[in-house]
């Protein structure tokens, strides 16, 4: 237990250092290739010696003090800084629409509707057609579940992303193809 505490110990002050001789090295006038590779060196023999400790909770572990310690060296630099002498910029990206224009409540209304509940939705049918799939392919159960969480919450960025960025005339069968599809393997069932 002590060699342990030891490794550990020593892998997240590696880290912590590495992330504080970055700092100093990007706070130059001119960065440092030593001190950039001294810095990465640290964090790399840190991150190495939490795997030893403690494999990928040692790994995790190092990640978060030194993840904390550039927070730490962040917020002290967003404190201390003076503020910028450039204006905030004007434009506007149509969050709202002009004195005396319409405000089509309808149109945003809908693109909500489809970009979040109906892109959820579609992503669903995929991930438990695809959790339907593997079952018929005599993956593991586990294995089954996993792709199906995965796949959701992918697919729904994907979909609500693109719903976003598409056409309208496009936006509906881009969530209709993939949802009728895994409707259909749903409901057939995977052998069909």
């Amino acid at each position: 237990m002590a060699a342990f505490d030891v490794m550990m110990g020593t892998g997240a002050a590696a880290a912590a250092a590495g992330v504080l001789v970055l700092r100093l090295s990007w706070a130059r006038a001119r960065r440092s290739a030593g001190l950039n590779a001294v810095g990465w060196l640290l964090i790399l023999a840190g991150i190495s010696a939490g795997m030893v400790a403690a494999g990928a909770w040692g790994v995790a572990v190092v990640a978060i003090i030194a993840m904390g310690t550039a927070a730490v060296l962040l917020g002290h630099a967003a404190l201390t800084s003076p503020p910028g002498r450039s204006r905030p910029s004007e434009r506007r990206a149509h969050m709202l629409p002009g004195k005396g224009e319409p405000l089509h409540l309808g149109q945003r209304v809908l693109t909500f509707l489809l970009a979040v509940p109906g892109a959820m939705l579609s992503a669903l049918l995929v991930a438990l057609a695809a959790r339907a799939g593997a079952g018929a392919a005599d993956w593991h159960e586990a294995n089954g579940n996993a792709l199906a969480l995965f796949l959701l919450p992918t697919l729904w960025g994907v979909f609500a992303f693109l719903l976003l960025m598409l056409r309208r005339r496009g936006q509906l069968l881009l969530l209709a193809l993939p949802a009728a599809a895994s409707a259909a393997i749903l409901w057939l069932g995977p052998q069909a």
